[in-house]
């Protein structure tokens, strides 16, 4: 297999795609067996998928819309505020009396391609809208999106999983059910708190606040997904006494908020519903919360979980289901030690890197530092990586551990999918 990039930053959609085929088809040794386009929200989706229907006619495609500053090694679509294009000085006259205002300047608008080659490799998405109240009946999602590869029933080497957030639970125990740990999965939970994300495949186009995309990927190589993180705990730690869905009610039997806020020096008990929230979103990009787990392995790990809201009742919402009787900690969140951590991360392997694809948690890189945190990321990961790569920041992270039977989506900071050689039997 062959793992190739593309990217264009031309603002109409057929002329965008086309360029794309172009410089996808001059870079691969092989037939293209799939496209995933990640894309500016200002570009029509609608004419992004005809587009495609037209230049990667009989090749499975998919595509999300990827607001939040999505990059391979030469184009960044979406960008973090301060990362745009500036305007440059306005025309002014010293004699002027009224000063003009400075001219806008459009948002950058673009498309990345990532391709999958080869005889032997296959690829199927599916798309759907998710309702609580609805069966979502993964038995037919997985055979869809198998039967679109043309493969019915099997397993895939590797499941790309995309979905909002209300949809990530029933999936994960529905791919642990069925799956078991035979497959891995990687992905990210798009940000809706901007409005609604689109996504495509050759079948249909959805846009919403609850939906998914779910892609089997068949390969002639190895495939390995890894997550790491270099945050440390800060020394508190608590039992969650009571909690309900992803709303943290209690932690060690008092108000969680009040106890998020002792750990961090500060007495909240005071405080009314708005005060919480208005020292939360000053916080929440500097700390959050994790979940410790260990084994007989090796040392503890942690899953983090995005800090939302604080509820009259003094409870915090989190991004995750905690259940009483897990432990956790407070964690610190540095972009700083992030990027340094990004500069290190690779594959220990004697094999050949193919390719790879990278999930970078969003939340490590917000607030006032987010543009040159994200700045930053993208020259780390540029500059140690010779292989082709897209990296794609979501609100938080999915990715199933091998190590155990059990499917963990949290905010790893960085999941990372390497397509490698396949090692000699």
């Amino acid at each position: 297999m062959q793992v190739v990039t593309a990217s264009t930053m031309l603002s109409d959609e057929r002329e965008a795609v086309a360029a794309l085929s172009r410089e996808l088809l001059k870079k691969s040794s092989g037939k293209i067996a799939g496209v995933c386009l990640y894309f500016q929200k200002s570009l029509s989706p609608a004419k992004l998928q005809e587009a495609c229907r037209e230049f990667f006619a009989d090749i499975p495609f998919a595509g999300m819309s990827a607001e939040n500053g999505s990059f391979d090694a030469n184009a960044l679509i979406g960008g973090k505020s301060g990362m745009m294009p500036t305007s440059g000085g306005a025309s002014r006259n010293r004699f002027s009396v009224n000063r003009f205002k400075e001219p806008e300047v459009p948002r950058a608008q673009g498309v990345i391609a990532l391709a999958f080659t080869g005889e032997d490799v296959f690829l199927g998405s599916v798309a759907g809208v998710y309702s609580p109240d609805m069966d979502i009946n993964p038995d037919n999602v997985f055979n869809r999106a198998s039967a679109r590869a043309g493969f019915l029933g099997v397993f895939p080497d590797l499941i790309l999983f995309h979905c909002t957030e209300d949809a990530q639970f029933p999936f994960a125990a529905a791919t642990a059910k069925y799956m078991g740990d035979s497959v891995q999965v990687a992905g990210g939970l798009f940000d809706t708190s901007d409005g609604a994300v689109t996504v495509f495949n050759e079948e249909q186009v959805i846009t919403g606040k609850s939906l998914y995309l779910m892609t089997f990927l068949y390969t002639d190589c190895d495939v390995a997904v890894t997550g790491e993180n270099n945050s440390e705990p800060e020394g508190y730690y608590g039992i969650v006494t009571e909690s309900s869905g992803c709303f943290i009610s209690e932690i060690d039997n008092q108000p969680a908020a009040d106890v998020l806020f002792r750990w961090l020096d500060q007495d909240s008990t005071s405080w009314s519903p708005d005060k919480l929230n208005q020292e939360l979103s000053k916080i929440r990009h500097r700390w959050t919360l994790a979940v410790c787990s260990a084994d007989i392995r090796g040392p503890e790990r942690f899953t983090f979980t995005y800090l939302r809201n604080i509820t009259p009742e003094r409870a915090i919402q989190i991004s995750h289901i905690w259940e009483p009787g897990e432990r956790i900690c407070l964690m610190a969140v540095s972009g700083n030690d992030m990027v340094r951590h990004l500069c290190k991360i690779g594959h220990s392997s004697d094999r050949v890197i193919l390719g790879a694809l990278h999930y970078i948690c969003q939340f490590y890189s917000t607030g006032e530092q987010a543009s040159r945190y994200f700045e930053s990321v993208v020259s780390a990961v540029r500059a140690n990586k010779n292989h082709p790569f897209v990296t794609l920041p979501q609100r938080g992270e999915l990715v199933k551990s091998m190590d155990v039977l059990e499917y963990i989506m949290g905010n790893y900071m960085i999941v990372s999918v390497w397509f490698m050689e396949r090692e000699a039997v």
